[in-house]
């Protein structure tokens, strides 16, 4: 199996917190953290948008790869806190090569949300040892040709009554061959449960026969550039492909239709380009010269960076 890295990006915004009936007076603060399966070998890197500079108390951090909102004070019932704290999710995947939107429909991501709470100040001084009482886990339905696109309030458990109002947005952003490292289930894990592998591993098929089919047979030296694939090779290089372009396409057009009933809601959003004209004149041009090449054995090398698109672009 030859793998394909495919690039999912989530952002998160936590908006409202509502105090509808806590028991108790003090400090509490959100932790938001993407769950991925570990059968998935995969990458995950948190980051909060707009951030620059150092975290603080009255700030949002990122503690490993999981957003901590700002500590607010809860005083009184029915209290309403603006969070307005925007966090970014991205999530290097390691898919099969041969069914890329099928791994993608079956990957179960997941948004856990945990409610911490302390009425010592003098444990403010060590956030992570906050305690956490309560837990929520959001199953994000992704679809890699629509994105996700969901506003939803949370509420905590009955002991710690209280609602959180989030947003998640998620596309499809990019598609390639792996360029980094993955870790990857150990050998005696079961149902992908286990120790981790760091590091690549070998694949039993080549990225030659996942573009070109089984019936690719590599070139001896002495055939040299006189070598041309049959043509069943090349029609299953360009439906390939094709299918990965399509699906970076549609990606793309999923999110601009979302912004674009946006802006039938709020007509003072600014208008989005998202230069889609410009992606599909590339992606053609490329899918032609996929069909048109005659020595393709030496380009099978450039095919691997050919299939790299983004839709924020």
């Amino acid at each position: 199996m030859s793998e394909v890295q495919g690039t999912v990006e989530f952002s998160v915004e936590l908006h409202k917190f509502h105090n509808v009936d806590l028991f108790q007076r003090g400090y509490y603060q959100i932790r938001a953290g993407l769950k991925i399966p570990s059968r998935i070998p995969h990458r995950l890197f948190a980051t909060i948008a707009g951030q620059t500079g150092d975290s603080s108390l009255c700030s949002a951090c990122v503690h490993e790869n999981n957003v901590y909102s700002r500590i607010f004070q809860i005083l009184y019932r029915n209290e309403e806190i603006v969070l307005n704290e925007s966090m970014n999710f991205r999530v290097h995947l390691l898919l099969d090569g041969e069914r890329v939107e099928d791994a993608l429909n079956e990957a179960d991501f997941q948004l856990k949300l945990d409610l911490h709470f302390t009425d010592s100040e003098q444990q403010l001084r060590d956030v992570p040892a906050i305690p956490m009482i309560s837990s929520r886990t959001l199953c994000l339905h992704f679809h890699p040709r629509k994105g996700l696109h969901h506003h939803v309030p949370v509420m905590f458990d009955y002991f710690h009554l209280s609602v959180v109002s989030v947003t998640v947005h998620a596309s499809l952003v990019a598609l390639h061959q792996p360029l980094i490292s993955f870790a990857r289930p150990g050998k005696g894990s079961w149902l992908g449960k286990g120790n981790l592998e760091a590091g690549p591993e070998q694949s039993s098929m080549s990225l030659e026969n996942l573009v070109f089919g089984a019936g690719y047979c590599k070139p001896t030296s002495s055939e040299g550039s006189f070598y041309v694939p049959s043509e069943n090779c090349i029609q299953h290089a360009y439906k390939w492909h094709k299918d990965l372009c399509l699906l970076l396409l549609n990606a793309q057009r999923g999110l601009h239709t979302y912004y674009t009933l946006l802006m039938n809601e709020i007509p003072d959003l600014p208008p989005l380009k998202l230069g889609s004209e410009v992606i599909t004149s590339l992606l053609c041009c490329r899918v032609n010269f996929i069909r048109r090449v005659g020595c393709i054995d030496q380009q099978v090398l450039k095919v691997r960076n050919i299939f790299h698109c983004s839709p924020y672009m």
